[in-house]
């Protein structure tokens, strides 16, 4: 991360609890445990990062997906303007050999059934509010540059057999990595604090109701500082209410 100014380390937050609850640096490694967990707890909904990588296509017609790979947000092949033109998810392809080096030939029947007409295989003209228009500025009826299937437990991109191009490109959510210094947005700090103070104690035995009621009051700071923290992260904009405003009118003029 070249900019760091509106952020702060996973680290900073470790170090203000450890002072906050008067605790010793030999509790160092277990709140940075618990402030990691944070970090994905917050991360998944928020401030994944989103990585995008040009990756080159085996001889079986797959990709080997990141070792950091969560979940994909896009899968194309560029144009001459630099945008990535998608691929469609395409839930038929089959999972089976796709690991192996003959895929494409264990997966084809000698029989050839035919199937009929994929219609989902077309960029078709659609209605953008206004008028109806192309995808992608292509004509209506014009193939699509191929489909693909994720297989997440092999860790595996599948294409289909007529993918012509030897590249693909992906964009996805990459997972944090123990080891690498972590920043989040500095709204969070709070929200991250709370966390740890919340987990340090929830799993300690509770021998009465006092300690039960803490660990709930915990919890509940937690989320109340989660929820402001959203707010402050991504505060409502007039841009945006403008956008939502007029989105609203086209629908009621169509309707």
């Amino acid at each position: 991360m070249s900019q760091h100014q509106p952020y702060i380390t996973l680290d900073s937050c470790v170090l203000d609890y450890l002072n906050e609850a008067e605790l010793s640096n030999n509790k160092y490694a277990k709140i940075w445990q618990l402030a990691y967990r944070g970090l994905e707890d917050l991360g998944l909904d928020f401030f994944y990062k989103v990585q995008s990588v040009k990756l080159p296509i085996n001889s079986n017609l797959t990709v080997t997906l990141p070792q950091d790979y969560l979940q994909w947000t896009k899968v194309g092949v560029l144009n001459n303007a630099g945008e990535v033109v998608p691929l469609y998810y395409n839930d038929k392809l089959t999972t089976y050999a796709d690991l192996m080096p003959d895929r494409i030939t264990a997966t084809q029947d000698s029989q050839n059934v035919v199937t009929g007409w994929d219609y989902n295989n077309m960029y078709w003209n659609y209605w953008n509010g206004y008028a109806y228009t192309n995808i992608y500025g292509v004509p209506s009826g014009t193939p699509r540059v191929g489909s693909f299937k994720i297989d997440t437990p092999n860790g595996v991109l599948l294409l289909n057999e007529k993918y012509q191009y030897e590249y693909v490109i992906l964009e996805y959510m990459a997972s944090p990595q123990q080891g690498t210094e972590y920043y989040l947005p500095v709204q969070f700090r709070e929200a991250l604090i709370s966390w740890i103070r919340w987990k340090d104690i929830a799993s300690m035995p509770s021998k009465n109701h006092i300690n039960n009621s803490n660990v709930q009051i915990r919890r509940k700071d937690y989320y109340n500082d989660r929820r402001i923290a959203i707010a402050r992260w991504k505060p409502i904009r007039d841009y945006d209410m403008y956008q939502v405003s007029q989105e609203m009118t086209r629908l009621t003029v169509r309707s």
